[in-house]
């Protein structure tokens, strides 16, 4: 991993190139982007062969509003030279905690903004968008700040933009697989929680907290709430977190069958990519 560099607001996290990675063939490759609050990371991944070739995250502190984080995230684009070469595909991910699941059968795109203000407030300045996610007969009706949008379509105008929760919903359900999952997404202060039951989604939200103690508040409660039996259920991590963090040995005291999931089997890497496999997992849930 690359040492950390500071800018104003902007922290460069874990840089790591294939030694194939060649700019000149830009055309080939795929640019995924996830993009929160606190984190921009993206990776390039070659279509054809599914190599992944280059992986790079930066995260964002003492961001102070919309506006100083748009001035923030438009600084850093601009400032990468990789992520203005000529990719063939460019899928951009966003977490959007304003959001809310519809069933197929009661979806009526035209009040999407009406069922997204049912749920959250203060849905003026944001664009509303919805799409379906896949294995679930589900939509997801979220909003994305305006300003935030325009950034990203000024600097990828051919880019597919989604909310990250549909792909990552996608790959942690399997078809015909049988027993209890309880899958929890782990950010520096988010976590996206689903509980999974013999391949259908039974339950998902995302959890904003700031200490150990409100993430395993808001875990707890959703263990509770869902009445889980801690012997027959399977915990599985993702995300940047580690064994020796508070975080986990909090986790740890209160909860059994902790497992760490890994990157998707359609992932192919070298050793000079050497990462944990749970770490930036939905970046590698991005595959369309």
């Amino acid at each position: 991993m690359a040492l950390l560099e500071s800018k104003k607001h902007i922290q460069k996290g874990i840089s790591l190139s294939d030694k194939s990675f060649k700019a000149k063939l830009a055309p080939n490759f795929r640019l995924s982007v996830y993009l929160n609050a606190d984190q921009l990371a993206y990776c390039v991944t070659d279509v054809l062969s599914r190599k992944l070739l280059h992986l790079q995250s930066y995260n964002f502190f003492n961001v102070l509003g919309k506006e100083e984080y748009n001035n923030t995230l438009r600084q850093m684009i601009a400032s990468d030279e990789l992520l203005s070469l000529p990719y063939g595909k460019i899928h951009i991910h966003i977490l959007s905690d304003c959001f809310t699941l519809v069933p197929e059968k009661l979806f009526d795109d035209s009040k999407k903004t009406e069922l997204l203000n049912f749920n959250q407030q203060n849905v003026s300045s944001i664009n509303v968008k919805s799409e379906p996610i896949n294995k679930t007969e589900t939509m997801l009706v979220y909003g994305v700040d305006a300003d935030t949008e325009k950034i990203l379509t000024d600097y990828f105008p051919k880019a597919k933009i989604s909310h990250s929760s549909s792909s990552l919903i996608e790959t942690w359900i399997t078809p015909n697989a049988e027993g209890e999952v309880l899958h929890c997404y782990v950010q520096p202060s988010s976590i996206q929680i689903a509980f999974v039951k013999n391949a259908q989604l039974k339950f998902f939200n995302i959890y904003q907290y700031k200490t150990p103690e409100d993430f395993i508040y808001y875990l707890m409660n959703v263990v509770n709430h869902l009445s889980l039996d801690q012997d027959k259920i399977s915990f599985q991590f993702s995300g940047e977190v580690v064994p020796d963090s508070g975080i986990y040995k909090l986790a740890y005291k209160y909860l059994r069958n902790i497992q760490f999931s890994q990157r998707p089997s359609w992932v192919q890497s070298s050793a000079e990519m050497n990462f944990p496999g749970h770490f930036y997992f939905n970046l590698f849930c991005i595959e369309s």
